[in-house]
């Protein structure tokens, strides 16, 4: 099907937000701080509250979301996109607003290290480390953390998968759930041939580009093994042993396959997934104030809300 018109108006401004987003990278203009509403109105809730954490590498900002309070809720750490180059905490604001209210959960929202000046494996490790504090710090901040998930979207979804793994592997906190939105799987998959598949069929047009992500990619993994797991969770020996996993697709959008691809092979491994393509969709859409993205956070928020009780 074509690309529904609910993107018709939203996809101009996006192409203008990339074109900022990689100046900000490359360095050649300041980043601008968006207001939360800069794409609609802000939703309330109960509880909201900055925090900055100190690690070992850095401050780590986060932001915390409450849906209510007097009860210990199921915890969502939750990984911002924008390609490890760019977003944070406000840019996302409204989507982790949403997604405490329809999971009714308590939602930590984390502002990891950017590329190209925090490459690889900064922001994994930012990330891992949000994890650690949330679940030693969870009866502070009202949540249960053994109703625990990892979420997040393209970029941050990437991160989810790959801090699903990193838990895994090293008999970190136990996850119940991972939330993967539009994720990219293969970030090596792209350095090895002519665009095939969905990276060739929507390419340019679709707000992604295959040269904004080509760069993202260059900026993140620098001089790393771009088939780490840690960095491709695709590529991963097994995939066995992970919590079950919702992954959303967009039809019109660079990354759906890797998504399909990842789903595929955690099936395979024995893992509960379910899979879920949006037609008529763009890279991105559960940030636009469309109906569209309304019903995916609905959705997301309904199956984690299964998961975690």
């Amino acid at each position: 099907m074509p690309v529904n018109p609910q993107f018709s108006i939203t996809l101009p401004r996006l192409q203008e937000a990339v074109a900022m987003s990689r100046a900000i990278a490359e360095g050649k203009v300041l980043p601008i701080d968006m207001p939360p509403a800069a794409m609609g109105p802000i939703t309330p809730v109960a509880h909201v509250e900055n925090r900055i954490l100190s690690t070992p590498e850095g401050l780590v900002p986060i932001r915390i979301y409450a849906p209510r309070q007097g009860v210990a809720l199921p915890l969502v750490m939750f990984f911002h996109g924008g390609g490890f180059v760019s977003g944070d905490v406000n840019t996302h604001d409204e989507i982790t607003r949403q997604l405490a209210i329809a999971a009714d959960c308590v939602v930590v929202s984390v502002s990891y290290r950017l590329a190209p000046a925090h490459p690889f494996p900064a922001a994994l490790h930012d990330c891992l480390a949000a994890i650690d504090w949330a679940v030693s710090h969870a009866a502070e901040i009202g949540a249960d953390a053994t109703r625990l998930a990892v979420a997040g979207d393209s970029a941050g979804g990437n991160l989810a998968a790959v801090t699903a793994q990193y838990l895994r592997d090293n008999n970190g906190a136990k996850l119940s759930a991972q939330l993967l939105i539009y994720p990219g799987t293969d970030p090596a998959g792209r350095r090895e041939g002519a665009p095939r598949g969905s990276m060739a069929e929507t390419g340019e047009g679709f707000y992604i580009s295959q040269e904004m992500m080509d760069f993202n990619h260059a900026s993140y993994i620098a001089g790393a093994d771009a088939c780490s797991p840690y960095i491709s969770p695709l590529r991963a020996q097994s995939l066995a042993n992970l919590p079950p996993a919702l992954v959303l697709t967009a039809e019109y959008d660079l990354l759906r396959d890797q998504g399909h691809a990842y789903a595929k092979c955690l099936a395979e491994a024995g893992v509960l997934v379910e899979l879920v393509n949006y037609e008529g969709a763009i890279h991105g859409f559960l940030s636009f104030p469309v109906p569209m993205g309304k019903e995916a956070i609905e959705n997301c928020g309904a199956w984690l809300r299964q998961q975690l009780s």
